[in-house]
């Protein structure tokens, strides 16, 4: 049988040729990945989490919060607390280029020392300050319209416009920058410049960004104008058409809950953020100097802020219904009133700083009467050695008696017998009074009792006054039971009476005897 032989047409490339095109495509795949990772990881990215970092003023090294610290890949920056607690921090005083966050002194400077409907010539100067927003020689804007380009656009020749109009020129107004820093007291700061461009001996830091932005905050119209999206530029000159320049701030209207923030940019200080947000009655404050890029500037800021108020929370730490201590009255130990919180508070909490615990501190006794809510001490509440409040702390309720024993009243029916008279423990309101002033207390018994006595049966009353006015009064009541005499109990009880007074031993009248 002959053989078939089954012949296919080639596809294949000749050797020579094939090797030459998969050596290049291998080229081009590499040179990718070498520019994709060098876009991803630079290697002059600084490191994500260092040991120096600190969480509550302590670094990463002392307290082993490494789990719970964020990555932050910035040169410097911080985060901090409505109060003004630094939360979070990473080389915060070093002295570097701070860029456009510069501007947040010049709009203090500027709000402090001119008018906002005044009206600036734009300089020759002025108009060819470096990344400049457009703005021509002999135009006129008002401060206000420059403050908005200078904050908001970032504009530099705006800035140097206001430096002229405020400080004659700008080494004059740098020193008005610099004396304004001075009286701050931001000891690592100096400027040279009313925009932050890159310049010798123009510097500040963490630490000081932090502190200016929480000043300029205070001041009402620069908070509006860092809350706005975009500014316009009117025509003028060669700008035929108004321009509308969105805010540098990308995180505005993206990130929940921001209300500000003030970027910078260069090639000495890279990429830069100084802004605030609040959520749930919590306000922070995150500074960002020396991002790698502007991704990742907002980035660190977003995540820098969610860290925030992850673990910065309002809390109840005292209610008025929780009993904290228990204060024992002066006329019985054995007898106390419970004390609780004056009110209810709430404040904000560092989760990372501990378990909160109470110090308690109270008067050692309390005199009866006792009114609801009057300060029996107080209570200090804290997290390691930090204080987050100091309480008033009352009585829970009102106390007439400390069911003390006040005296012993005879019984008609027996010789020589008695009753125990204590004050009543039913309970009794006591109105409010003032318990800083003294407080007198009479006790009156009645003069005898006639058998049976029950427990809890009135036998007197304490009277509480303070200035001759009566604050509250408690029955008291025999403390035992006493059961009335028998026939014959009762007949040698009469002898005996009568034997004393024939003998002169008493001078009691006898009583009639009844022998029911």
């Amino acid at each position: 049988m002959g053989t078939r032989e089954t012949v296919t047409a080639s596809t294949s490339w000749p050797g020579s040729v094939r090797g030459r095109a998969e050596h290049a495509l291998a080229s081009a795949l590499i040179c990718l990945a070498l520019l994709l990772s060098a876009h991803i990881s630079p290697a002059a990215a600084p490191a994500v989490l260092l040991e120096t970092d600190e969480i509550g003023g302590t670094p990463l090294s002392v307290s082993g919060l490494h789990a719970h610290a964020p990555d932050v890949d910035a040169a410097s920056g911080m985060v901090i607390g409505p109060d003004g607690r630094v939360l979070w921090a990473r080389d915060t005083s070093a002295r570097r280029s701070v860029a456009s966050t510069t501007k947040i002194m010049t709009a203090l400077v500027v709000l402090e020392r001119s008018n906002l409907d005044d009206v600036v010539t734009v300089s020759e100067a002025a108009s060819r300050a470096e990344y400049a927003t457009g703005l021509e020689p002999g135009e006129r804007r008002t401060v206000r319209e420059l403050l908005e380009l200078a904050l908001v656009a970032s504009s530099n020749d705006a800035a140097t416009a206001l430096a002229e109009h405020v400080g004659g020129d700008v080494a004059g107004f740098a020193a008005m920058m610099n004396a304004r820093a001075v009286e701050a007291g931001l000891s690592g700061t100096r400027f040279a410049n009313p925009h932050g461009l890159d310049a010798d001996g123009h510097y500040s830091c963490a630490d000081d960004v932090a502190e200016l932005s929480r000043l300029a905050m205070e001041l009402a119209e620069y908070r509006r104008m860092m809350a706005l999206e975009s500014v316009t530029l009117p025509a003028f000159g060669k700008r035929t058409e108004p321009r509308t320049i969105e805010n540098t701030n990308r995180l505005l209207g993206e990130y929940h809950g921001l209300f500000g923030g003030k970027t910078g940019f260069t090639n000495k200080a890279k990429y830069c953020f100084a802004g605030t947000a609040e959520r749930d009655g919590i306000a922070l404050w995150t500074i960002v100097l020396g991002a790698r890029n502007s991704d990742a500037r907002f980035a660190e800021a977003s995540r820098l802020f969610d860290w925030g108020f992850e673990h910065l929370t309002v809390r109840t730490i005292a209610t008025k219904t929780g009993t904290v201590s228990a204060v024992p009255l002066a006329q019985n130990l054995a007898r106390s009133v419970d004390v609780r919180f004056a009110e209810t508070s709430e404040t904000a909490v560092f989760a990372l700083d501990g378990l909160i615990v109470r110090e308690v501190e109270t008067v050692p006794a309390v005199d009866v009467p006792v009114f609801e809510g009057q300060p029996l001490g107080e209570v200090t509440l804290k997290q390691g050695e930090r204080v987050l409040a100091t309480l008033l702390a009352v009585a829970a309720e009102d106390v007439a008696s400390a069911e003390e024993t006040v005296g012993l009243v005879p019984v008609s029916d027996y010789l020589d017998r008695t009753v125990l008279a204590r004050a009543t423990g039913d309970p009794i309101e006591v109105p409010e009074f003032d318990p800083d002033r003294t407080v007198e207390r009479s006790i009156r018994l009645d003069p005898q009792v006639a058998a049976p006595v029950a427990i809890g049966d009135p036998v007197g009353t304490i009277t509480y006054t303070q200035n001759g006015t009566v604050i509250v009064e408690v029955p008291v009541v025999a403390a035992e039971e006493i059961a009335a005499p028998g026939l014959l109990e009762r007949a040698g009880i009469w002898l005996e009476r009568a034997y004393r007074w024939i003998t002169g031993r008493s001078t009691t009248p006898l009583p009639e005897i009844v022998l029911d």
